[in-house]
């Protein structure tokens, strides 16, 4: 027999149940996007492996819609998505991919970090063959929480970059 007090309580412990299964998830986010240094790793080898897949639009992502780049191999300074995207529609046609060699992370509160260190790329010439890059990065990290128009629907976004070939 259904009754309003069991038609109450029922809804009571479906209320409850939603209430923790939501706490839950944002927990688990919070973990998933904490600026611990294996995470802010992660944020850097996802960077990584973004370019790997040579999709200009899916890097520009990555980056803060006023970020900055200076790139490896680039002249001049990129500030905006769009100053990024010119950068990395060039980057790509040289077909990258490359690997972390070594890397520090500094958090600065809980909202932004640095990632300083080296990282190799193979990068393909005019003539099509394969050089080797060493280069030295810095990457600043700002934390964003999600929505339908943030960057990255929340998470760390790339707020300045910078790269450089390793002097010999």
């Amino acid at each position: 027999m259904i009754t309003k007090k069991s038609t109450a309580l029922n809804s009571g412990i479906a209320i409850g149940i939603a209430i923790s299964s939501v706490a839950y998830l944002i927990h688990k986010n919070i973990l998933k996007n904490s600026n611990t240094p294996d995470n802010i790793r992660g944020v850097i080898q996802n960077w990584i492996d973004t370019v790997c897949r040579h999709n200009p639009e899916e890097i520009v992502s990555l980056y803060a819609p006023e970020g900055v780049l200076l790139g490896t191999v680039a002249k001049t300074m990129k500030v905006g998505q769009k100053d990024i995207m010119g950068y990395f529609n060039m980057f790509v046609s040289k077909k990258p991919c490359g690997y972390i060699t070594e890397i520090n992370v500094q958090n600065f509160g809980s909202d932004y970090a640095v990632a300083d260190g080296t990282y190799t790329f193979e990068l393909t010439n005019d003539e099509g063959n394969i050089d080797i890059v060493p280069a030295r990065f810095t990457f600043v990290l700002r934390r964003v929480v999600g929505g339908p128009n943030t960057p990255n629907r929340g998470g760390w976004i790339i707020a300045s970059h910078h790269s450089s070939v390793n002097p010999e």
